[in-house]
């Protein structure tokens, strides 16, 4: 008996080093799939946008800054959600332009504003204090600070969308909405008041160009974060999923099956393949032998969106499976018997 359990174990022992060096040895013999960061761009027409100085409408919210004259100056803060006119300050939380385009000022009254930019509405204002007797020489600043109307609106898979205003770019406008979500494209659309064609900016994956994307955003713009696509992994895995697409490297079959707990016992890995949806809708399938892929016999596969990866069963093993383990203990049962008898 101790003769037989020494020959078991010498065997198992040149088992588990001969498996270990094929899987050595099989580790550098297929290709990999590999992924260069990406680097971003955008078209030169989006990148040379210049900002110009905006004309005040109706329903902006404008800052005025009159030098000692505290009742004639302004401040706008964003987080008291309305405007009012302090009684026991004489400073007012930002005034609003009037839907006539016209802002109610101590001493002067009523003016029109709309039409002007800031730095004309600072003229006019300060004209209007000289010409009236109030100051001998005005030093009058005005500034936009909220135009709903032509605000920067960011929609689709950012964590809040939120519109912004003001002179601010495309990186700028995306950290105001607390960055992607996991699901977000690289690839950003960005719709423009005139223009017929969407501008098409690629992010990319490089830190190092990432400047070649930051276009400037001008009033009106609606930046679209898409949703990136996804591939599904079915059959004898650990966990059935939809897998985002990674922006950063490609989703390949192994990587798949590892996001999916990797394969149950009973799988048929000679047997696995990928479906595939066609431009012109139609199904196609590609076989795949996973094992071969695992020792690196056969180069991965990348997948593509709406691929899904199907791993079906091994008929045997699933008998196994499911009956094996009395079986095994039948036959060890069996072994001990004849032993006994024998010895």
């Amino acid at each position: 008996m101790r003769s037989n359990r020494t020959i078991r174990c010498l065997l198992l022992a040149i088992g588990v080093l001969t498996f270990g060096a094929a899987q050595g040895a099989a580790q550098f013999i297929g290709p990999a799939v590999t992924s260069p960061p990406q680097p971003a761009s955008a078209p030169g027409s989006a990148m040379n946008a210049e900002y110009k100085e905006l004309k005040i409408a109706p329903g902006d919210v404008i800052a005025i800054a009159t030098y000692g004259v505290p009742e004639l100056t302004t401040t706008s803060q964003a987080s008291s959600g309305g405007i009012s006119f302090g009684s026991n300050s004489s400073i007012l939380q930002g005034i609003k332009i009037g839907s006539g385009g016209e802002v109610s000022l101590p001493y002067i009254g009523s003016v029109k504003l709309a039409g002007l930019t800031p730095t004309e509405a600072a003229a006019y204002l300060s004209n209007a204090l000289k010409q009236g007797g109030f100051l001998v020489d005005p030093q009058v600043s005005v500034q936009l600070v909220d135009s709903p109307t032509r605000a920067v609106t960011v929609i689709g898979e950012v964590m809040t969308p939120v519109p912004a205003f003001g002179q601010i770019r495309l990186l700028d406008a995306i950290s105001a909405c607390g960055g992607f979500t996991p699901f977000a494209s690289h690839s950003v659309t960005i719709r423009r008041i005139g223009n017929l064609d969407p501008i098409t900016v690629e992010l990319g994956t490089d830190a190092n160009t990432a400047n070649a994307s930051d276009v400037p955003l001008l009033p009106g713009d609606t930046v679209i974060v898409s949703k990136v696509g996804s591939v599904f992994v079915l059959g004898y895995v650990k966990t059935p999923a939809a897998i985002p697409l990674s922006n950063n490297a490609p989703i390949t079959v192994l990587r798949a099956l590892a996001m999916a707990g990797g394969v149950n016992y009973g799988a048929g890995l000679s047997k696995a393949r990928i479906i595939r949806t066609t431009a012109d809708n139609q199904r196609m399938e590609i076989k795949l032998d996973l094992k071969k892929i695992m020792f690196g016999q056969q180069q991965d596969v990348a997948l593509l969106s709406n691929d899904i990866l199907l791993v079906p069963g091994n008929p045997f093993k699933a008998g196994m499976a499911a009956g094996g383990a009395g079986v095994a203990a039948s036959l060890l049962y069996a072994v001990g018997d004849t032993a006994t008898i024998f010895k």
